[in-house]
């Protein structure tokens, strides 16, 4: 939320880096003074992407308004990058259509066309299922793969116990 607020103050950024600086180095301090590694090792959380899911989630919903800003409210009228203008918004369009070529003009129309990006994000979800459910299979073929090995092992003698 502080890159959203750096739309706002620009200041933020510097503040904040300072801030997860310090705040790193005085973890990795008491870390290594006062942590004492677990006997056993744990494996990785199975649950990795139900948290890269939320962190979409947290980085949409706090990109929401600052898209409403740009998009709808009116900028100061006497000071700012955005003065004089009805929406910020505006300035970007104006970039687009006065320093750009034209061909570049044209291509962000055609990119912002809601016929365009309805189908590129459902297209961009359907492949995340995808992906999604591949894994899946393969890591129950994994499972399977495994317990045909035991089943092996048990049943064979010319297999070490090494091997098994």
């Amino acid at each position: 939320m502080i890159w959203m607020g750096a739309f706002y103050a620009p200041g933020l950024v510097g503040i904040n880096v300072l801030r997860l600086l310090s705040s790193m180095y005085y973890q990795c301090w008491a870390v290594m003074a006062t942590n004492v590694p677990h006997e056993r090792v744990f494996k990785a959380s199975k649950s990795n992407n139900f948290y890269m899911g939320l962190l979409l989630l947290v980085l949409f919903l706090s990109l929401l308004p600052v898209v409403y800003t740009i998009m709808t409210l009116p900028p100061s009228f006497d000071c700012g990058p955005f003065s004089g203008k009805d929406k910020m918004f505006d300035v970007v369009m104006e970039t687009i259509d006065l320093d750009l070529p034209a061909f570049m003009g044209t291509l962000f129309s055609y990119a912002a066309n809601p016929g365009l990006i309805i189908p590129a994000v459902l297209l961009m979800v359907l492949a995340i299922y995808y992906l999604n459910s591949v894994s899946e299979a393969y890591q129950n073929s994994n499972m399977e793969l495994k317990k045909k090995m035991k089943m092996v092992c048990r049943k064979s003698p010319q297999f070490s116990l090494h091997m098994c």
